[in-house]
């Protein structure tokens, strides 16, 4: 049985992102016009809260949605580092699957209850000495403890996404997030409507998030998956130090991630005007935005990647990732044009009392953020050989970048633009360039050699789209 990428994963993809960034602009109009400012408030620090608490997840979900993809690629062993290549997808062992969710389960369940008395002790504490001059002050901890029991089973069922993606079901697995989504705008827009304020949006929330999870269990179990794990025995395997062995290392690498691409705005927020901290601060939200739009097929593509690396298929892996990466550059060239065209334009339409930073620090800002998309999809890519050889840089380079961006702000009075060389400067040192030169050495390609194939997989899907479009018409 092998992992397929199909058009609707594709399209299932981007309709998925594009519901997500769009949910909380969506619901924002609705939130301002009744929520008291206090609630607002409050609100953001729940938000704030489950960011934090989703970094505890510390590198699980790529480790085991890749080795779930080794798993329905036919692998009989799963290994701490490196992979054992077969010559062709086998048959999935039921009892391998089973032994692997049943450990993921129980971390999962640990790191959860571990977050539920957290949030219920600590957490509440802290939300009542914040909010204890307020007369709702009761109101908001019944929708603190609402948005708790959100937070911890949406934890909890974590696994459920690399599970789905890991088994090829793209198309599903963004299916649920759409419904999930969905569910949240309906009936947080009900709770705010009949007055229930906070409470309603905590209420949306944990409504979502259980379709997100009931959605989640059906797509994954399916009549053929739950026959087969009831007739299989788990294996006598220790399954937990296997996937640790990356995911700390993924964790680590997520800390680097964080110094590189927010520990500049911290020090912009500490040391420069309120008014270049939202120049910036809006500039980069939306640069982001179209980093991770860029780079929606590239991460459709993941489990077809772990798949061909189990079967030692360099070739289809070479095909499928010049394409990716072709599709990530052309559509964040276009995306980036029009951001320095139009970006500015279109928030004076919108009545924004910010907007983005000079063309020159937007344009700057715009290319640093290229070149760290590009070389993190190669070092990702990397990571199908379940090895992670990008931690200590990935870290060094997070404390390094934090510490010139200080230096140059506070001793060289260099501004904004001093943070923005201090990223470039050492990114474009080593990372940039390094773990591009890696892969296409792996893969025996140069890199005109690489775009060429990428424009030619393009081209040929475009040949094949249009063929069958024609052929339904005629």
């Amino acid at each position: 049985m092998g992992i397929k990428i199909t058009k609707k994963d594709i399209m299932w993809s981007y309709a998925s992102y594009i519901l997500q960034t769009s949910a909380g602009i969506l619901l924002l109009p609705l939130i301002l016009r009744l929520l008291p400012s206090e609630e607002l408030a409050i609100w953001y620090v729940f938000l704030s809260i489950t960011a934090l608490v989703n970094l505890l997840d510390f590198g699980l979900q790529p480790t085991i949605m890749r080795n779930v993809s080794y798993v329905y690629s036919g692998a009989r062993n799963l290994c701490k580092e490196g992979i054992v290549e077969q010559k062709e997808s086998l048959d999935i062992d039921y009892s391998l699957l089973k032994t692997l969710i049943s450990s993921v389960k129980k971390i999962y369940f640990a790191i959860a209850t571990i977050i539920a008395l957290v949030l219920f002790t600590v957490g509440t504490r802290y939300l009542e000495g914040i909010t204890i001059d307020l007369v709702n002050q009761a109101d908001i901890l019944n929708a603190w403890n609402i948005y708790i029991l959100s937070v911890v089973f949406n934890f909890y069922f974590y696994y459920y996404t690399p599970l789905l993606t890991g088994q090829g079901r793209i198309a599903q697995s963004n299916q649920t997030i759409v419904l999930s989504k969905i569910s949240f705008l309906l009936f947080s827009v009900i709770g705010l409507s009949s007055g229930y304020g906070l409470a309603g949006v905590a209420f949306g929330n944990l409504v979502g998030s259980i379709v997100n999870r009931v959605s989640s269990y059906y797509f994954f179990y399916d009549k053929e998956t739950k026959m087969a794990l009831k007739t299989v025995k788990k294996k006598d395997y220790d399954i937990f130090s296997i996937l640790w062995t990356n995911a700390y290392k993924l964790g680590l690498v997520s800390l680097g991630s964080f110094l590189i691409t927010k520990g500049n705005t911290l020090v912009a927020a500490r040391y420069l005007t309120l008014e270049t901290v939202a120049n910036y601060g809006l500039t980069l939200q939306i640069a982001n935005l179209l980093v991770v739009f860029s780079s929606i097929l590239f991460r459709t593509y993941m489990p077809l990647f772990n798949q061909n690396r189990m079967i030692g298929n360099s070739n289809e892996i070479t095909n499928q990732f010049s394409k990716s990466i072709t599709i990530m550059t052309y559509t964040y060239l276009a995306g980036a044009i029009g951001v320095l065209l139009f970006g500015n334009r279109f928030l004076i339409i919108l009545g924004s009392n910010i907007l983005l930073l000079p063309t020159n620090q937007t344009s700057f800002l715009l290319i640093i953020l290229f070149l760290e998309m590009n070389h993190t999809n190669f070092a990702t890519l990397i990571t199908t050989k379940n090895i992670v050889p990008f931690v200590k840089p990935a870290i060094f380079s997070g404390f390094l970048i934090l510490g010139l961006s200080l230096i140059s702000v506070v001793f060289l009075n260099l501004g904004l633009w001093g943070l923005l060389i201090a990223q470039g400067l050492v990114q474009g040192s080593y990372n940039n360039w390094k773990w591009p030169k890696e892969v296409l050495k792996d893969l025996d390609v140069n890199i005109a050699e690489f775009f060429a194939k990428g424009n030619k997989e393009i081209s040929e899907m475009l040949t094949k789209s249009l063929g069958k479009k024609l052929r339904k018409y005629n």
